[in-house]
């Protein structure tokens, strides 16, 4: 016969299984504290992204219809918008003038965009809390033209730099591996917005030159990147 545990034993035993079932649960707890705690950007899927873009197609149309239906780049500054901006390559002036119907900051920055922050408030806004670019000379006649996108763009192979861009009708369009790698969203000027591949996209740019050609005359098309 087997001699029998002690109870010094027993309670030794029964000590240690306390002492691990303790720490398997600090560590379950712990690591659940690091998954919800993770920066929110790292959690966001491209979703995000896209309501993040229909509301600033909202944001533009809403500010638009208060003013005889033009986007805050196409009315001077005297008179709300922000027009006299647009020569210096930055973008947050125009988003600033839609504090309003923006509500916050934080819907300018893709929550996939890792190398953008979000910005706390319009006042002290920049580029750098901004994952969008605008069309300055966007027209309102075709609901193909853009109004915004996801900035990483490429034409030929190149990422396109921060600032006034002019896109020609003979340049490839394509998406980078920044951001949404190789893919990307586009806001058309009706607020309705698509995930492209680059493929997609340079379809979509194809139809939103030709819109815009049809539309205007010696006004080039143009890009404002954050």
């Amino acid at each position: 016969m087997k001699p029998s545990m002690s109870s010094h034993q027993c309670g030794k035993a029964s000590l240690l299984d306390l002492l691990v079932m303790l720490a398997a649960v600090a560590a379950v707890a712990l690591v659940g504290y690091a998954y919800m705690h993770r920066p929110a950007r790292r959690m966001s899927s491209g979703i995000g992204c896209v309501n993040n873009l229909k509301q600033v197609g909202l944001a533009f149309r809403l500010w638009a219809g208060d003013n005889n239906d033009k986007m805050p780049m196409q009315v001077p500054t005297n008179l709300g918008g922000s027009m006299e901006f647009v020569a210096s390559g930055n973008v947050f002036p125009h988003f600033a003038v839609m504090s309003n119907e923006l509500g916050t900051p934080k819907i300018i920055a893709c929550p996939k965009d890792v190398a953008h922050t979000y910005g706390t408030n319009f006042g002290n806004l920049s580029d750098t809390n901004i994952s969008y670019f605008i069309v300055p000379e966007t027209d309102q006649t075709s609901s193909e033209m853009w109004v915004s996108g996801d900035r990483n763009l490429a034409t030929t192979g190149l990422p396109l730099k921060p600032g006034l861009f002019w896109l020609p009708t003979n340049r490839v369009t394509s998406w980078t591996s920044q951001v949404h790698s190789n893919q990307g969203n586009i806001c058309l000027v009706d607020g309705s917005v698509y995930q492209y591949s680059s493929a997609k996209l340079q379809q979509s740019a194809t139809n939103a030159l030709r819109a815009y050609h049809d539309a205007t005359t010696n006004v080039t098309f143009r890009l404002l990147i954050p």
